[in-house]
């Protein structure tokens, strides 16, 4: 049996070759949380909202009939409404794509 720092057995070079590569891993993901995106819809899909995993709104879709002069507050409503939706599922996205790479542990700091 091999043994590591102070006589604790183990493989202390593969495991930091272990955490190299998650945090390799982790930092691919980090850059390419701008391509992770979700839809969140309001309205019975009158108004969808794309987000990414960096919490940028990317696009807003509103369909004519939900457009009324005399109700801006409806159409201001389902606008957060959809966004909230899909920035939540962006990051609920991201976090299933965390875990894919730490397997399941939760590293803090990160995203």
């Amino acid at each position: 049996m091999s043994r590591g720092f102070s006589g604790v057995p183990g493989n202390i070079q593969a495991m930091m070759k272990q955490a190299q590569k998650m945090q390799q891993q982790l930092e691919k993901l980090q850059q390419d949380s701008t391509q992770i995106t979700a839809e969140g819809s309001a309205g019975g899909g009158m108004v969808v909202a794309v987000a990414n995993a960096k919490s940028q709104l990317v696009s807003v879709t509103v369909a004519k009939d939900v457009v009324n002069p005399d109700d801006i507050g409806m159409l201001q409503d389902l606008f957060v409404a959809a966004a909230n939706e899909a920035l939540s599922k962006a990051q609920e996205t991201l976090k299933a794509e965390m875990s894919k790479v730490t397997g399941g542990a939760s590293i803090p700091g990160m995203f």
